[in-house]
């Protein structure tokens, strides 16, 4: 007798189909699955985080750096600006002398070739043959440099007199000076400070040194 199986799903001779996982773990799978993409965006989510805050840290380092720079450049500007203050009030001064003074270019003119950088003027008038120049400087130095340079110029006599003392401005320590200087009378003789007739000054070329300038202090110390 034959028996024929009418409830058979795949032929005779096929074998069955191989389940990889069972009905029952396919659930713990797509959830496995769905945690993973979750990790995955919250991974990438923090990776761009992480970009944006070095991106932001970059751009903070940079905007110090450049306020550092234009702190550099304010500094110049100021610097700048007290020069041509400096400058100005020096014009204001000659423009002021030609106006009032006798022979102001050639005195204006040995005057401003005569000061350091370090000395600025406060006033200065002339009565007859006799300067008076009365400013401030950053130290002594500068106020001897400057004596020396008039006494040099072959514009006044030998020797140029210096008064000097200390006082602040702006919280700062500076020499005020007051030098008082003769004119020289081209056609009168070269005399001492005593009116004794004295010998023009040397030369460079006689490598005799110059004469010192007469500096004395005032009561308050420079």
């Amino acid at each position: 007798m034959i028996r024929v199986n009418l409830l058979a799903t795949q032929p005779a001779g096929v074998a069955p189909k191989r389940i990889w996982f069972p009905q029952e773990q396919r659930s713990a799978l797509a959830g496995l699955g769905m945690l993973v993409l979750t990790a995955t965006a919250v991974g990438g989510w923090w990776w761009k985080l992480d970009s944006d805050r070095a991106a932001v840290d970059l751009s903070i380092a940079n905007a110090e750096a450049e306020i550092e720079r234009l702190k550099g450049v304010a500094k110049l500007v100021d610097y700048a600006a007290a020069r041509k203050a400096e400058l100005s009030e020096k014009l204001n001064l000659i423009q002021q002398l030609r106006a009032t003074e006798r022979e102001p270019v050639t005195l204006l003119e040995t005057v401003n070739k005569s000061m350091p950088d370090g000395l600025w003027l406060l006033d200065l008038k002339q009565t007859g043959k006799t300067v008076q120049i009365e400013g401030q400087a950053l130290s002594l130095t500068y106020v001897t440099a400057f004596s020396e340079q008039l006494q040099d110029s072959g514009f006044f006599q030998r020797p140029v007199d210096v008064s000097t003392k200390t006082e602040m401005v702006q919280d700062t320590t500076v020499i005020r000076f007051v030098l008082k200087a003769a004119a020289l009378d081209k056609n009168a003789p070269i005399t001492n400070e005593k009116g004794v007739l004295a010998d023009p000054p040397a030369t460079p070329a006689t490598g005799a040194p110059p004469a010192a300038p007469a500096v004395s202090k005032g009561a308050s110390g420079g």
